[in-house]
């Protein structure tokens, strides 16, 4: 079947009011973490002014992009759900949706390269959701081991890919389709940026639906108003323990002082191998010191106690702005332990005595 294209004539939003039974998404347990980009309430109870984007074809996906706080640790997902809605609010219209899951996110300019595949519903299980009018629909994959959070970026993808949708045609449009959170009082764009994603051929791919543009337009708000507000897309999800393994995780936490450097690293830390460290900003004076611990619960901010390896200690002369320091961690390190690296650099002149760069995690596999 040849995919439809996201048409810029059937774009035009259709707004509803969804009636007070519209199907609230919850998560089963209180310790579960919650995901949503959206302004609709938890538990939507009472009229609410929803936007349906009538242009999504059959074929074609809306996503939102969720992302990890600091330290946070990986994900399993046990639960997705998605807004179907009718302009009128009506109930019992349906349609069939495939659930992809990706692991990690990166953007160049409007276009979103998703990361790993991490669940495919219609390739891993062999079925589609039935999504139905007005609410959110909700599917349980608490049974599927979908772990996220591996990818650098700390991010993941939450994807409902249209497969039939009885209730229009690519030509004229869907008018019962995915909804967003717009409630039509504004004029500009109120996607929130990078969040809400639209896959097309007219796109070339993923984009991120704030900025995307169709005939020299962004598609949000202005001229076209092809899409406004973010998708009610949402998640919940529970923690696995651990952080990423096998690559380094920016932690932030840096304090500038005068200067503002940055520490980055790669490589692994498994069996003693050797990794790089790459500076970038440093003060043109002073000797910065690299601080390296060790944590048995995955860093110390996170209610673990951090060792501080002695013998890892290392001073270095600044001047250069930017460095490259190859480095190597003892042999025999335990399994499943946090190394944790940050730089600070004395600064008399600075605010604060010195500056100290974002903190690095690796956990070891």
């Amino acid at each position: 079947m040849s995919r439809p294209t996201f048409r810029l004539a059937l774009a035009a939003l259709a707004l509803s009011i969804a009636a007070p039974g519209l199907a609230a998404q919850n998560c089963a347990v209180v310790s579960e973490n919650f995901w949503k980009n959206d302004t609709l309430p938890q538990v939507p109870a009472g009229p609410l002014a929803t936007a349906i984007i009538q242009g999504l074809c059959e074929g074609e996906a809306a996503a939102q992009v969720f992302t990890l706080g600091v330290g946070q640790p990986l994900q399993k997902i046990n639960k997705v759900a998605i807004g179907f809605g009718h302009p009128l609010g009506a109930s019992g219209f349906n349609a069939n949706t495939d659930v992809e899951i990706y692991d990690g996110v990166t953007f160049n300019g409007t276009q979103a390269i998703l990361g790993p595949k991490v669940f495919d519903l219609n390739d891993d299980l062999q079925s589609d959701m039935q999504v139905v009018t007005h609410g959110i629909n909700e599917l349980d994959l608490s049974g599927q081991n979908i772990v996220v959070g591996n990818d650098p970026s700390r991010k993941f993808v939450i994807a409902f890919r249209m497969s039939i949708n009885p209730n229009g045609d690519c030509p004229s449009g869907f008018p019962i389709n995915f909804f967003t959170d717009y409630d039509g009082l504004s004029t500009g764009c109120t996607t929130t940026p990078q969040t809400s994603l639209i896959d097309s051929p007219d796109f070339g791919g993923w984009v991120d639906a704030s900025t995307a543009q169709l005939l020299g337009f962004n598609i949000c708000g202005g001229f076209i108003n092809a899409f406004n507000g973010n998708w009610v897309i949402r998640a919940c999800s529970e923690d696995v323990g651990g952080s990423p393994t096998g690559q380094f995780v920016d932690l932030g936490f840096g304090l500038a002082g005068t200067f503002a450097p940055t520490l980055a690293g790669n490589g692994s830390l498994v069996g003693g191998a050797s990794f790089n460290l790459e500076w970038a900003g440093l003060p043109p004076f002073g000797t910065t010191f690299l601080v390296v611990g060790v944590s048995t619960l995955f860093a110390p901010f996170k209610g673990g106690t951090l060792v501080p390896k002695d013998d890892l200690i290392i001073s270095l002369p600044t001047g250069l702005g930017a460095l490259v320091l190859p480095a190597s961690m003892p042999v025999g390190l335990p399994s499943n332990v946090s190394i944790w690296l940050q730089s600070w650099t004395p600064d008399a002149g600075g605010p604060v005595g010195f500056d100290a760069t974002n903190a690095l995690e690796l956990i070891t596999p």
